[in-house]
């Protein structure tokens, strides 16, 4: 009883944690949005190549936290 409790808040804490790497993508896609807007208006050039790498950074997170997830819902199926 207590392996099946531990594996559906395992379940819900994975779900949790998908729903929250996409809400802090899309915050970090208006980040940059917004960024380059004013590195574009203002004439900035290194703002627009900073806020690019920093976006890069966010995909690259966004990209590891998907995989870790997908790895944990085949160690969890595994179990079963």
């Amino acid at each position: 009883m207590e392996a099946e409790a531990l594996r559906q808040r395992a379940t819900r804490n994975v779900r949790l944690l998908r729903r929250l790497n996409v809400v802090t993508l899309s915050v970090a896609i208006l980040v940059y949005v917004g960024l380059l807007g004013i590195a574009l208006t203002q004439g900035v050039g290194p703002l627009a190549v900073f806020a690019s790498c920093v976006m890069l950074a966010e995909i690259l997170v966004f990209q590891i936290v998907r995989t870790l997830c997908d790895h944990f819902d085949i160690v969890r199926d595994r179990r079963l």
